[in-house]
């Protein structure tokens, strides 16, 4: 009977202590200390059967002592797990407060022109920084601040300072969300096209410069949201009310047409929609409409459509869009329509080479040769007898990501026809080197 009471004994004060120490799962070792406990419970309760009352006093007052050794074991047991869970708590309530607060990022492009018959120009193009953050499991905000060749603002050095995006997203269900304040209107490919670093080619295709003039920022309010339609199709919608274009229009198109922040030149608001269609594969197709006037008295309107699409194969993607805008004229009952599309092939180089073909470093590096058509039809507002501001574009280029944070572009650009009117910063035969960086 000593021998058994002294192996439980030590069974007590080595190993069924030793097992718990230096265990990586807290948990999981609480658990084991509880099994272990209760394991020791019945070898005493074993044991008190076995001794079929012959136990001596003094085997008595040793199986009494573990008796009491036990019970506070499980007392210590509890405070241990109570600690635990004041631990998880705690551990929550930081990771909350993390969660909340505030996350910036940045982007920005550094590019470099060359014109056929011009010097070479750098150009420091633009440096973004956002914001985001989620004040609550429904509330959420962005903001999204814009130095464009912002060495100073105004004077002789130029440059501007924007605030392209400021709103707070209210989750009221599962797939709709209320969104209000300053955002970028949904028109077009703007997922692919807008943010200059992930954009395939340096310079953005003519239908999103001059006909939906991107970075289209505006103020309103509405909702998105996103839903299964099938296992294999995702869709997300976006619905908002805007201020809307005013009627500076231009030969360029409606660039200049986007209106200050807490302007509103009309008796209405615009509306903007957008319904995009994703499948798993890769693929989307997606279908934009606005339409909103443009003079004092809310009479004529600009009215927009817009269908884009993405192809995606293992190793080529095809993407384009066609995009119209037709507007009222104020001189007569006719209306100027300005429409253009692009077809744009991506090759993925890299999926012919092996793992880690740039260096070890970039384990999943990327490259890719880029072809794009583009063109625009701009009929001119002011005056229908006068000739279209027509531009054809071709261009190529050579992208090559490093990893997703950065991507260096070379694009040679050639336009075929002749132009009337300037639209963005394209010229005849140029070569543009381009660093975009996200963070």
């Amino acid at each position: 009977m000593k021998t058994i009471i002294m192996i439980i004994s030590f069974f007590i004060m080595s190993g069924y202590t030793s097992g718990i120490v230096g265990q990586e799962n807290l948990s999981n070792d609480i658990k084991k200390l509880e099994n272990q406990i209760r394991q020791l419970e019945r070898d005493i309760r074993q044991l008190r059967r076995s001794s079929g009352g012959n136990t001596n006093q003094s085997d008595k007052s040793r199986i009494s002592q573990l008796e009491q050794y036990v019970i506070q074991l499980n007392e210590a047991l509890s405070e241990l797990q109570q600690k635990v869970l004041d631990n998880e708590a705690e551990t929550q309530r930081l990771s909350t407060n993390q969660d909340k607060q505030p996350k910036i990022g940045i982007y920005g492009t550094f590019d470099v022109h060359k014109q056929e018959i011009e010097s070479t120009m750098f150009d420091g193009h633009s440096l973004e920084i956002f914001i985001s953050g989620q004040s609550g499991e429904r509330i959420s905000y962005f903001t999204e601040i814009e130095f464009e060749r912002a060495a100073n603002v105004g004077g002789n050095r130029g440059g501007e300072i924007l605030v392209e995006e400021a709103y707070t997203d209210i989750k009221l269900a599962s797939a709709i969300n209320l969104r209000a304040g300053i955002f970028n209107i949904p028109f077009g490919n703007v997922e692919r096209d807008r943010y200059g670093p992930l954009r395939d080619l340096v310079s953005k295709p003519y239908t999103s410069d001059a006909l939906a003039p991107q970075d289209w920022s505006d103020n309103g309010i509405g909702f998105n949201g996103k839903f299964n339609l099938s296992k294999s199709w995702i869709t997300d919608y976006h619905v908002y009310a805007v201020s809307g274009l005013n009627g500076n229009i231009t030969n360029s198109g409606l660039r200049d047409a986007r209106q200050g922040f807490g302007q509103d030149n009309n008796h209405n608001k615009a509306v903007a929609t957008k319904l995009k269609f994703h499948h798993l594969s890769g693929h989307s197709f997606g279908f934009s409409h606005y339409i909103g006037a443009w003079n004092d008295l809310g009479t004529h309107d600009i009215e927009g459509i817009n269908f884009d699409f993405e192809i995606d194969w293992d190793w080529m993607e095809l993407i384009g869009e066609y995009t119209k805008m037709t507007i009222d004229r104020e001189i007569d009952t006719s209306q100027a329509i300005m429409d253009g599309y692009y077809l744009r092939t991506v090759f993925h180089l890299e999926k012919g080479f092996v793992n880690n073909w740039l260096s070890k470093d970039f384990p999943y590096a990327k490259l890719a040769l880029v072809l794009q058509y583009d063109e625009v039809n701009i009929e001119n507002f002011a005056d229908p007898l006068q000739p279209d501001n027509w531009h054809e574009r071709y261009t190529s280029g050579i992208t090559l990501e490093p990893d997703y944070s950065w991507r260096i572009k070379l694009n040679y650009e050639e336009i075929k026809t002749p132009h009337i009117a300037p639209i963005g910063h394209n010229h005849s035969d140029t070569w543009t080197f381009s660093i975009g960086y996200i963070f």
